[in-house]
């Protein structure tokens, strides 16, 4: 990949969606073999938002830093900021807002980005998740939608 986001002399860029669950993780460790194999560094990402709720089923409301708090964690058990084992330079970013937008975002100067297959909707693994078909549609690099492999469960990965 030799265009306008990687010009000679620029280490390349990998963009993961994070959103703590087994099939962001997939996501990650997928990114993370193919960085090790391009020479790229990954951005992990996780963003977060407060959900509307009305109506009689509304939950109690929950704080800004509850939510925040939530996704920090997420980053935390999938991706520690650093050179991890494999060598592969791995920088965490935490965001508010929509999360297909923020993807999309860090992705401008992506080479690649990279999510699970489906989210954390009502419907998570029936059907392709919301957020990756919206970044599988928006995004100005290649994207890549990673399955939940059978190794890897909901537990982080150590």
């Amino acid at each position: 990949m030799n265009d306008q986001r990687t010009t000679p002399g620029t280490r390349r860029v990998v963009v993961v969606g994070i959103d703590g669950s087994a099939q962001s993780r997939a996501a990650l460790h997928w990114a993370i073999g193919y960085a090790q194999q391009a020479g790229a560094e990954v951005q992990a990402v996780a963003v977060w938002h407060q959900p509307l709720q009305f109506g009689a089923g509304a939950m109690e409301p929950v704080s800004d830093q509850d939510f925040e708090d939530e996704a920090r964690a997420w980053l935390a058990e999938a991706a520690p900021s650093g050179t991890d084992a494999s060598g592969v330079q791995v920088d965490t970013h935490l965001r508010r807002g929509e999360p297909a937008a923020i993807l999309l975002e860090h992705a401008l100067r992506a080479d690649l980005l990279v999510v699970g297959n489906s989210g954390r909707g009502g419907l998570a693994g029936a059907i392709v998740g919301s957020v990756a078909l919206r970044v599988a549609h928006h995004a100005r690099c290649p994207v890549v939608l990673v399955p939940v492999p059978p190794t890897i469960d909901d537990t982080p990965p150590r």
